[in-house]
C-alpha cells in the first residue's frame, strides 16, 4: 500500500499538469480568433458569419487530424482507459491517444457542443500508463496506476477530488478495495492541489449560498429526480440512433465532422449559449435571472448540437454538456413545479437539476450528488442532490440498463448480444473513437 501511495502522488501531480497543458493548449488554439477564454464570451464578440463559420472549420480541421493520424498509424487504437482498467492490461497505446488529443484539442476550441474534459482525463490516463510501464508494473498496479490517473484528470478538470476518487469507484471498477481506494485518493487529492495551488483557485463555479434544505424542497427534488430519471434515458437513445444513422450515411470523418460543426455554427446564431461544453451557460444559471422561454430554447438548442456533435464521432465526452442540460431542467422546473413554501433558490435547482440527470445517465448517484457541492462549495445541495439524484440514478437504470460509458467500460460484445443498442458516449470520443 505504502509504495503506490507514493505513486499515486507522482500520478496526481502529473496529470494535474497534463490536463492544464490541455487547457492551456485550447487557450492558445483560441486566440487565432479571440482573446476571450471562455466560449460563449467569444462568440458573443464575433461578428454573426465568424460565428457561424469557426465551429465548422475546427471540426473540418480535427477531422483531418483524425482521419490523417488514422492513416499514417495504421495500427488499432486500442482500448479506452476505462476498459483498459476494467478488463484490460492498463496499457494505452501513444500514437492513436495523441492524435485524438489533437483532434480534440482544435475542435472544442472552435466551440463544438462537446466536453473537453473526456479528452483531459483521457489524456491524464495516458500520461500515467507511459509511468507505469517506465516503471515495469505488473498487470493490476498498472490497471490501478491507470486508475490513478483518471481521478487525478477528474479532480483537476472539474476541482472535484472526491467525486473523481468516486468516479472511479462507482463507474470505472464498481467498488475499490481500501488499498487501492487510499492510492485513488491521494492521487485525486494531489491533482486537485497541484491544480488550486498552481493554476486555478476556488470552487468550479461561483454561486451564492444555498439556504438550507427543507422537507418540502425534497418533494420538489424527487419530481426532477423522476423526470430526469426518464429524460436521462432518451437522451442517451437520442445519441445512439443519431450517431448509428449518421455514421451510416456520411463515412468520411472530416466531412461527418465538418458537418455538424455547420450545423452547430447555424444554431449559435440563435444564441451564443450554443457554444462550448456547457461551462458559461452553468454559470450563467447559477447567478443570472432566466426566463422560462429562453431555458426551453436554449434547452433545445444545445441538446439539436451536443447530438450532432456527439453522432458525428468528434472527440470529447457528454459529461459537461449533460450538465448544461441538468442545469437548464432544474431551473426549468423550479419555475414550473415548486410546491408552496418551497427554496426559490436559482442555484439549488440549477445543481440539482445538473445532479440528476448526470445520474440518470451514468448510474453513479453518489458521485453525481458529491460533484454538485465541490464544484460550488455548496454543501447543502447534497440534502436535495442526493435523494433527486438516487431516484433519478434508479428510474434511468430500469428504462436503460447501459449506461452512458457501457462501451468505454469494455462492455460491447455482452451487450450486442443481447440486443443491445451501443452507448453514444463511446462512440463521441472515437472520431471513431471515445472517452
Amino acid at each position: 500500500m505504502v509504495p503506490m501511495l507514493v505513486v499515486g502522488a507522482l500520478v496526481g501531480l502529473i496529470s494535474a499538469l497534463a490536463v492544464e497543458g490541455f487547457r492551456q493548449g485550447m487557450y492558445l488554439v483560441m486566440r487565432l480568433y479571440t482573446h476571450e477564454q471562455h466560449l460563449v464570451a467569444a462568440a458573443e464578440g464575433l461578428p454573426l458569419w465568424a460565428r457561424a463559420l469557426v465551429p465548422p472549420a475546427a471540426a473540418v480541421a480535427g477531422g483531418l487530424i483524425m482521419w490523417a493520424g488514422q492513416r499514417w498509424i495504421r495500427r488499432p487504437r486500442g482500448p479506452e482507459y476505462m476498459e483498459a482498467v476494467r478488463v484490460g492490461d492498463g496499457r494505452l497505446p501513444l500514437a492513436p491517444n495523441l492524435v485524438r488529443t489533437g483532434s480534440s484539442l482544435v475542435a472544442v476550441s472552435g466551440g463544438i457542443t462537446i466536453g473537453r474534459e473526456g479528452t483531459m482525463i483521457q489524456f491524464a490516463a495516458l500520461i500515467s500508463s507511459i509511468i507505469g510501464r517506465i516503471g515495469r508494473a505488473d498487470t493490476s498496479h498498472q490497471r490501478l496506476i491507470v486508475a490513478c490517473g483518471a481521478a487525478a484528470g477528474f479532480a483537476s478538470a472539474y476541482h472535484a477530488p472526491i467525486a473523481g476518487t468516486m468516479f472511479v469507484a462507482e463507474i470505472i471498477l464498481g467498488g475499490l478495495e481500501l488499498r487501492e481506494i487510499a492510492a485513488v485518493l491521494v492521487a485525486a487529492v494531489i491533482g486537485e492541489l497541484t491544480t488550486q495551488s498552481l493554476f486555478a483557485t476556488g470552487a468550479l463555479y461561483l454561486a451564492p449560498h444555498v439556504p438550507p434544505v427543507s422537507f418540502v424542497d425534497l418533494v420538489d427534488a424527487s419530481l426532477l429526480g423522476l423526470l430526469a430519471g426518464v429524460l436521462g434515458p432518451l437522451f442517451l437513445w437520442l445519441l445512439d440512433t443519431s450517431r448509428r444513422a449518421w455514421q451510416a450515411r456520411v463515412s468520411w470523418l472530416p466531412l461527418r465532422m465538418g458537418l455538424a460543426g455547420a450545423l452547430i455554427g447555424l444554431l449559435a446564431l440563435l444564441r451564443p449559449e450554443v457554444w462550448g461544453n456547457g461551462f458559461s451557460t452553468v454559470q450563467s444559471l447559477l447567478v443570472h435571472h432566466w426566463a422560462l422561454s429562453s431555458l426551453a430554447l436554449v434547452f433545445v438548442l444545445r441538446l439539436a448540437a451536443v447530438t450532432a456533435a456527439s453522432a458525428a464521432g468528434i472527440p470529447g465526452g457528454v459529461l459537461t454538456p449533460t450538465l448544461a442540460l441538468g442545469g437548464i431542467l432544474g431551473l426549468m422546473v423550479s419555475h414550473l413545479m415548486l410546491v408552496p413554501d418551497a427554496s426559490h433558490s436559482q442555484a439549488l435547482w440549477t445543481l440539482v437539476g445538473m445532479g440528476s440527470l448526470l445520474a440518470a445517465t451514468t448510474h453513479a448517484p453518489a458521485m453525481s450528488a458529491i460533484m454538485m457541492f465541490e464544484v460550488t462549495h455548496n454543501y447543502n445541495v447534497v440534502m436535495a442532490a442526493m435523494p433527486a439524484c438516487v431516484i433519478g440514478s434508479v428510474i434511468g437504470s430500469l428504462l436503460r440498463h447501459r449506461s452512458v460509458y457501457a462501451e468505454a467500460l469494455g462492455l460491447r460484445e455482452a451487450a450486442e448480444s443481447q440486443g443491445v443498442e451501443a452507448a453514444p458516449e463511446a462512440a463521441t470520443a472515437q472520431g471513431g473513437t471515445n472517452h
